[in-house]
């Protein structure tokens, strides 16, 4: 059995140690062993401004992250402003056994959040070799890119951290299942809600079945969903429909 955890929260904007502390809290109602998916800029949100300083210490908040993933063996997924040969990047870092094993840069930069002006796309989309699955990530706007999950049709669990706005609550749900159905692989969607900034979030995290199931849900509020699935049904649901010719 896989054990699944969704974090919901919302970020306190710039304000990266109220961030960790709150999200380290958080974690210890989760099962040790779990793959846990956390929202996109979750340590300072979209805070522009410092961005620099905030990628600056992005290293020092991993430390923590990868400390808590040793000590509870937990897989921990979410995006951090990185900086890397001068340039900053909005990076997916995955972190197993006290240790990073991949890192993913947003591909696709939403520009209703100006993000093409402060980061530099990535380029390269991966499959991620977790001892428990394969896994997939996809950033918040990149739902909307049905050729970047299609790359990762290999994946057994697609992770989705986002920043999604309130007022496009509806494509996020339509999009993340229909993700979840065309990939036959689970997803776990983990966005922020709330206001953050100037930004109002939507909320709606989810975690969906390789068959497009609503498997955990929360509208709104701080709060984590938990789900113990099968890894066996992504290999049912594909054989049940072939789409790998």
């Amino acid at each position: 059995m896989l054990n699944l955890a969704v974090v919901q929260y919302r970020p306190a904007f710039g304000k990266v140690e109220e961030n960790l502390s709150k999200v380290l809290d958080l974690l210890k109602y989760i099962k040790e062993g779990s793959i846990v998916a956390l929202p996109e800029m979750w340590k300072c949100g979209f805070d522009y401004e410092n961005l620099a300083e905030h990628a600056e210490k992005t290293e020092d908040v991993l430390e923590e992250i990868k400390r808590v993933s040793f000590e509870r063996d937990l897989t921990l997924v979410g995006t951090y402003p990185l900086k890397l040969e001068g340039k900053i990047y909005n990076s997916a870092i995955l972190v197993e056994k006290g240790k990073i094993i991949g890192i993913r840069h947003k591909i696709k930069l939403f520009p209703l959040y100006e993000e093409p002006k402060h980061f530099t796309p990535g380029i390269e989309n991966t499959v991620f070799e977790s001892y428990k699955a394969k896994l997939g990530i996809l950033i918040c706007f990149e739902l909307r890119f049905p050729e970047l999950s299609q790359s990762l049709r290999d994946a057994d669990i697609l992770i989705v951290p986002s920043m999604w706005g309130e007022k496009r609550k509806e494509h996020l749900k339509a999009l993340s299942r229909a993700r979840a159905i065309e990939n036959q692989s689970f997803l776990m969607l983990s966005n922020a809600w709330g206001r953050v900034g100037e930004e109002e979030y939507a909320g709606h995290s989810a975690i969906y079945s390789p068959w497009g199931e609503v498997l955990a849900f929360s509208e709104k509020g701080d709060s984590i969903l938990q789900v113990s699935v099968e890894k066996e049904q992504v290999r049912r649901v594909r054989k049940y429909i072939p789409l790998r010719f």
